[in-house]
């Protein structure tokens, strides 16, 4: 089964609450026609609202954002809105607000110097409901332990080696951010089985979301 072709642009809601960054990053959504910008707020009381107004498909979340933090808005957002696709943006130095948005349910992390091109790639693999680390980030994870207080690393190769070659394949392709239609294009199945190994995978290896499957690729990749 071939996935629809999406024919309206994104909808992306930007919130932080520097006024710099926010051009910033609607500047950078702005070179892609295929993306929208519905609204730029700076602050998570306003960021609530803005979700329920605007539907959008991804919402982009200063980690720091005060006086409601981005966290705060992340769990309001999860308990109260639905689910839009939430990418926190962070800068380095931030690893324990990272591991709680791990923990939250965020579907991905933009640094805020990193390359403009990984914005777009997180956005659009997050509204085809991949998860997206900056390279940095994930490297940041690694490197320090933090993502092991969720998935301990010594347990990430088991938990792999208990999956079927299949599926196998296929978390790999979750931990490059790749979404259940893309996988499906690559490995030339029905996106239905794409899905069936999604849950498969989760319910095996105990993680909550797709996150935490893309963590236990990471770091199984990295025994």
């Amino acid at each position: 089964m071939s996935a629809v072709p999406r024919t309206a642009p994104l909808r992306v809601l930007l919130a932080d609450d520097e006024p710099l960054v926010r051009a910033g990053l609607a500047g950078i959504l702005g070179t892609d026609d295929s993306v929208r910008v519905v609204a730029e707020v700076s602050s998570g009381e306003e960021t609530l609202a803005a979700v329920r107004a605007n539907r959008p498909d991804v919402v982009l979340l200063d980690v720091r954002m005060g006086p409601m933090s981005g966290l705060d808005t992340l769990a309001e957002i999860r308990r109260t809105t639905g689910s839009p696709s939430c990418l926190m943006v962070t800068t380095f130095g931030e690893d324990e607000y990272v591991a709680e948005a791990i923990r939250l349910g965020a579907d991905g992390f933009v640094l805020k110097s990193g390359d403009p091109r990984e914005l777009l790639l997180a956005v659009h693999a997050a509204a085809e409901g991949g998860a997206y680390f900056s390279p940095a980030v994930s490297r940041r994870l690694l490197q320090t332990g933090m993502g092991t207080r969720f998935i301990a690393r010594q347990h990430a190769r088991e938990r792999f080696e208990r999956l079927t070659p299949r599926e196998q394949e296929v978390l790999a392709l979750v931990g490059d951010g790749l979404s259940n239609a893309e996988i499906a294009r690559r490995l030339h199945l029905a996106e239905g089985t794409v899905k069936v190994h999604v849950t498969s995978i989760l319910r095996t290896t105990g993680a909550r979301n797709r996150v935490e499957a893309a963590l236990i690729a990471a770091q199984a990749a990295a025994w």
